[in-house]
């Protein structure tokens, strides 16, 4: 068009020949194959001036009239290209000419748009198109229009064909355009169209079955591990239970002594005639007695057992004062219960002991327990229910750490116990203060790839490398 307009001013300027010889020089220059370049450039240059456009013209006649004649139109650019295949399967730039009709191209648009999984979308380019021009214009259009899995280039006359696609890699594609070679234009892009759409289903459904067959192994997996959890689980719980059921009939013998012993002072506070101080002592070892009793039968956790068995030596403490009251006795020190047997009240004295195969420590003891020790005698041990048998509490598992706990609660704790307990079941499970550490939850508590995932491919366009030509040009 701007050659035809600069034709038509230099007509008006009284000089029309020279000033088509003046514009077909340049347009031939950039339009004109090489080979006709090159024969104009050989040819003698003439220079003419008109006196009414006060224009220059070089070239003969023949030149001009051979430089009138470009080849086709120049291709659309990426924008048009791109806004063609938005809501369309097919594009035939303005350069590749017209060859298809618009029956073709209508059976095109219906089998492309038949393929929904391989999502295909295809460009019609001018013969002399290069690969370099292909790789560009493919993801780039491709970006533009913002959907399609695939995009196909492919020339005017069918010969040559290449792709980039995100749902088939560059040997997939390169074997598709082989397979159609030699087709037509039509057939080739139906044809390639019907490949393509067969393997993305094929891959597909491998990808399914892959996926399916690892959902499977995993749920098997999981439902495995699931299992040897939950049994593990229900393993701890059962051996929690009746590590729990020991624990809480062991500590119900305990509750039991002190209320016989309390029960054979006899004594009335209501009477009249009773010591205040001896009164004031029995109703708290009675107290306690109830506090303890009460709290054995709220407890579900081994943790819940250092109350009860605080309470159980603040009762046995008093219940013994009182005891010495009314024996005119010295009321005894408070002191830690004896190590030995906590039934026994208060220790009168600590003593060297050590465990069987263990290490010697001083431990409390009350006066008997003492005696014996001292002798090189057997204490008289408190022997808990454990699994069907009897054993030192401080050999009956962790259940029992918060009941020896609550015994020494206000002796030392910890700290007394870490002492006294080492060498024994207990002494190697203790950790982090009364009932703390024990039981737990178990007691109820590059070249061929074209950005944005796009794979090139396409026999002629340089075989799905990157940077060929389109072969044989």
């Amino acid at each position: 068009m701007s050659t035809e307009n600069r034709a038509v001013r230099a007509a008006r300027g009284g000089a029309a020949a020279a000033i088509i010889a003046v514009v077909a020089a340049p347009a031939f220059a950039l339009a004109a194959p090489a080979g006709a370049a090159a024969s104009q450039a050989t040819e003698p240059k003439t220079a003419t001036t008109s006196g009414t456009a006060g224009a220059q013209t070089t070239g003969t006649p023949a030149a001009a009239v051979r430089a009138a004649v470009p080849r086709a139109a120049a291709d659309d650019t990426v924008g048009q290209i791109a806004k063609g295949l938005i809501d369309s399967r097919l594009y035939v730039t303005s350069g590749a000419g017209n060859p298809l009709s618009q029956a073709d191209r209508n059976e095109i648009e219906t089998s492309l748009g038949g393929d929904s999984d391989a999502d295909i979308r295809a460009v019609v380019v001018r013969n002399d198109v290069t690969g370099t021009e292909v790789r560009q214009l493919l993801p780039a259009v491709a970006e533009r229009v913002g959907k399609g899995g695939t995009y196909v280039a492919i020339t005017a006359d069918g010969a040559r064909m290449g792709a980039v696609s995100k749902k088939l890699d560059r040997a997939e594609i390169n074997q598709m355009v082989t397979r159609t070679e030699g087709a037509p234009l039509k057939q080739r892009l139906i044809q390639f169209g019907g490949l393509a759409e067969k393997k993305v289903d094929s891959d597909s459904r491998s990808s399914a079955t892959v996926g399916y067959v690892l959902l499977g192994v995993l749920v098997l997996v999981v439902a495995a591990i699931t299992g040897v959890m939950l049994n593990a689980r229900k393993k701890r719980r059962e051996r929690a239970a009746r590590e729990m059921a020991d624990l809480k009939a062991g500590v119900q013998e305990d509750v039991t002594l002190l209320g016989e012993d309390i029960a054979r002072l006899d004594l009335n506070v209501m009477d009249s005639g009773l010591d205040p101080d001896t009164r004031a002592d029995y109703e708290q070892a009675m107290n306690s007695y109830d506090r303890a009793k009460s709290a054995t039968g709220r407890a579900v956790r081994p943790q819940d057992m250092q109350e009860v068995a605080t309470a159980l030596e603040d009762g046995r403490y008093h219940m013994t004062a009182t005891r010495a009251r009314l024996a005119g006795d010295p009321v005894p020190e408070r002191r830690a219960p004896c190590f030995f047997n906590p039934q026994h009240g208060p220790s009168v004295q600590d003593v060297t002991w050590a465990p069987p195969g263990g290490v010697a420590r001083s431990v409390p003891a009350c006066a008997a327990d003492a005696e014996a020790v001292l002798h090189g005698n057997d204490p008289d041990v408190r022997m808990v229910p454990m699994g069907g048998g009897r054993q030192p509490y401080w050999n009956a598992g962790p259940a029992y750490a918060p009941y020896a706990g609550g015994y020494y609660y206000g002796y030392g704790g910890v700290d007394l116990l870490s002492g006294l307990l080492i060498g024994t079941a207990l002494g190697s499970m203790w950790g982090g203060g009364f009932g703390g550490g024990f039981g737990g939850g178990d007691f109820g508590g590059g070249d061929g790839d074209i950005g944005g995932g796009w794979d090139f491919g396409g026999g002629d366009f340089g075989g799905g490398g990157g940077g060929g030509d389109f072969g044989g040009f």
